[in-house]
């Protein structure tokens, strides 16, 4: 009966696997865990790469992905997973291996990993934004294309600025009703739209790869005061169009590559 349902509501033929409760129970924590490892994986590498001069974490993040034994979904460093699944069973997981004196140290690990992204990212902001200046968040939902804020990284950063004292202007299409209850403070800003947020931020961090940012132009941006900067974590944006006005920024790429690391990585080539 459960599977006849199920057909009935997908509009591919996805596979059956018949299981005993505590299969089925395990098997859906560790799809959660395994998905949230490639993600905290991915994260890692990014904060590699941009240590590394000449890196790129798209580039490499591609090229692996083309392993079959990898695939490439999940496999995009940026920020970390949030929502009410992913942390969630990742945490419980681990939680079950103790409870059968088993270390589920990757699961752990897993989840530190993510956990440290937020304040990766807005120590970041703190260190560009000057006396006074505030900063910017795009993206209040975890992920597009929904109005939940659980574990949301754009609703973490934005508490992460404000604890440090800081101004914070916050945006999303569809989660700023919900962010209301939990956003509290004089500090913050609720903008009206994308543009007047990009337009108060001294540094703009575009948090959630929402659709509708990618129209963002780089005459939205702060025009008055010093030049902005804009922190485009997952790369929605073109670099090109934006460098002439503000300094751009994103996760997962090294600085670039000086004349000797060039003539360096030729003759170890040869």
């Amino acid at each position: 009966m459960l599977e006849e349902l199920y057909r009935g509501v997908c509009s591919n033929s996805p596979p059956v696997a018949r299981m005993n409760f505590v299969n089925a129970e395990l098997t859906k924590l560790s799809v959660n865990t395994f998905v949230t490892t490639k993600i905290s994986y991915a994260n890692m590498l990014a904060e590699v790469c941009e240590s590394v001069p000449g890196a790129d974490a798209d580039v490499v993040s591609a090229a692996i992905g083309l392993d079959t034994r990898i695939g490439r979904k999940y496999l995009k460093g940026a920020l970390g997973y949030g929502g009410p699944c992913f942390p969630r069973d990742n945490a419980a997981f681990s939680s079950f291996a103790r409870q059968h004196e088993v270390e589920a140290t990757l699961a752990e690990a897993t989840d530190q990993v993510n956990r440290r992204q937020v304040a990766r990212l807005g120590d970041q902001i703190l260190g560009l934004l000057r006396d006074g200046e505030p900063a910017g968040v795009l993206g209040l939902s975890y992920k597009p294309d929904t109005a939940v804020i659980d574990e949301s990284q754009g609703v973490m950063l934005a508490q992460y600025l404000l604890a440090a004292q800081r101004r914070v202007v916050v945006y999303d299409p569809a989660a700023m009703e919900n962010a209301r209850h939990v956003l509290k403070s004089g500090s913050l800003t609720f903008a009206p739209s994308m543009e007047a947020c990009a337009a108060e931020a001294a540094v703009l961090a575009v948090v959630t790869p929402w659709t509708q940012f990618t129209v963002l132009r780089p005459d939205h941006l702060r025009k008055s005061g010093r030049r902005p900067v804009l922190i485009d974590c997952w790369r929605i944006l073109r670099r090109a169009e934006f460098e002439p006005v503000a300094d751009y920024l994103t996760c997962g790429q090294g600085p670039a590559l000086a004349n000797e690391d060039k003539l360096l990585f030729t003759s170890m080539g040869s």
